[in-house]
């Protein structure tokens, strides 16, 4: 990770790279620093061993604020959206089967009553 900030600012971007299933800080760049924060994270983004960059604007340590996500890859953002959506499908697919067998459960009680 490089550091490159000087104390006493309120806040940092950090960049973080996404690698075996984990976010991992990379870089540091001070509170003036966010062009120059974007323009590695686009360079890391280009690198095959990387699954995924974002540049995140952090509070210094003792100062008020929260984290924010500045930019996130545009990559790692489309893989994202798609592993939702397809959790989302198949969420949908068990309930309808779960409806189906409750459904198909009830009918056929309703027949052993007759």
């Amino acid at each position: 990770m490089t550091d490159q900030p000087r104390d006493g600012g309120a806040f940092f971007y950090g960049i973080l790279v996404f690698k075996d299933g984990k976010w991992a800080p990379h870089a540091k760049f001070d509170e003036n620093g966010l062009g120059s924060a974007l323009i590695k994270a686009e360079d890391l983004d280009k690198e095959p061993e990387f699954e995924g960059v974002k540049v995140m604007r952090i509070p210094a340590k003792g100062q008020p604020g929260e984290t924010k996500e500045m930019w996130v890859s545009p990559r790692f953002e489309a893989k994202s959206r798609a592993q939702a959506a397809a959790q989302v499908r198949a969420g949908a697919k068990e309930t309808k089967e779960r409806m189906a067998a409750a459904h198909a459960a009830r009918k056929a009680q309703g027949k052993k009553a007759s």
